[in-house]
């Protein structure tokens, strides 16, 4: 634990540098398919998807094992992701069906809640703070399936509660904090220009874009207990990025040779995971890998964190060359899930 804490303080001072200041490390826990890494928690315990042909489940990555997350259950049956996982335990994620998209909560005794906005199309839930609160987002359909609207919420003990931007036509909550601090993304109309946003723990909203010329979306999917927050946003060219705030300072965050990477968490100890998309096509069928930032020069804190990467020659690597797979059909979020 000394270790991360040293991490830490390296990795958080120097914010304002390009990424060179990051040391990269591939995930992938399978050579003939894709993985996605979407949270770590405070003791290094990674969370997201794998699996190959669109099978894909939600898994846990600790001390260098990929691990079924309830593979007895619809998680293991079912297309599934975890998106969030605290330090008690508890994961969130998604799992669809022929109906939809359905939010889930996977308690630390292995209790599987499904979670269902009320009157909701699809429901995803994407973070969970130390006191059980659950973040999301619910998209609402017509009866021909066009999208008409998607609303951010937030969940505890069974009570659900609607989170909008104010005068918004669309919010989406990525997370959430110990203090209560929501972040995510928010729209006038479903073709305008997306911004990140803050609530704070008082309530107060602040809108966020980006300080990069010409980007069309700005997305905050993450806000850790010391205020660093972490997302997305799309450049003028229509291409994904990842990026760290912390106070007035900015950088974006760009996986080596990566055709786009995409930000998700970062832990107290300053640890970032994220996605990373190695061309067009995979891009376009959403065949990620994770990957996990460090420091530069502090690979070996985290190393031991990670599975073995896969030996066949058709692993992915850090250079590309990624298996074909494709995306689960069932999943129709208006915000960026990458």
């Amino acid at each position: 634990m000394k270790r991360l804490v040293l991490l830490a303080c390296i990795l958080l001072v120097p914010v304002a540098s390009a990424y060179a200041q990051f040391n990269f490390i591939n995930i992938d826990c399978t050579a003939n398919g894709e993985t996605s890494a979407r949270s770590i928690n405070n003791f290094g315990e990674i969370v997201g998807r794998t699996g190959q042909n669109g099978n894909d489940h939600a898994v846990l990555i600790k001390r260098g094992k990929c691990i079924p997350l309830a593979p007895n259950t619809i998680l293991g049956t079912n297309w599934s992701e975890a998106f969030k996982n605290n330090d008690r335990g508890d994961v969130v994620g998604e799992y669809d069906d022929s109906a939809g998209a359905h939010g889930f909560l996977l308690s630390k005794k292995g209790v599987l809640t499904t979670l269902d906005f009320p009157g909701a199309s699809d429901t995803v839930a994407y973070g969970i703070n130390e006191f059980g609160t659950v973040v999301g987002e619910f998209d609402l359909f017509d009866s021909d399936g066009n999208f008409i609207a998607e609303h951010g919420f937030t969940w505890k003990k069974g009570s659900f509660s609607q989170v909008d931007y104010p005068d918004s036509a669309d919010t989406f909550v990525g997370g959430i904090n110990d203090f209560g601090a929501l972040v995510g993304s928010w729209d006038a109309a479903p073709d305008y220009t997306g911004h990140g946003f803050v609530r704070s723990i008082t309530g107060k909203f602040t809108t966020y874009d980006v300080p990069v010329t010409g980007a069309i979306l700005s997305q905050l999917n993450d806000i850790n207990d010391l205020g660093l927050m972490i997302g997305i946003y799309y450049d003028a060219g229509d291409l994904v990025h990842g990026f760290l705030q912390v106070g007035r300072w900015f950088t974006s965050l760009d996986y080596p040779a990566a055709y786009e990477t995409s930000t998700w968490r970062i832990n107290i100890f300053g640890l970032i995971v994220g996605n990373h998309y190695d061309s067009a096509s995979d891009s376009a069928n959403f065949i990620s890998h994770g990957y996990l930032a460090v420091a530069n020069g502090k690979h070996d804190i985290a190393q031991h964190l990670l599975p073995t990467p896969p030996e066949p020659a058709n692993a992915v690597d850090a250079q590309g060359n990624a298996a074909g797979s494709r995306l689960h059909t069932n999943a129709r979020h208006h915000f960026a899930i990458k």
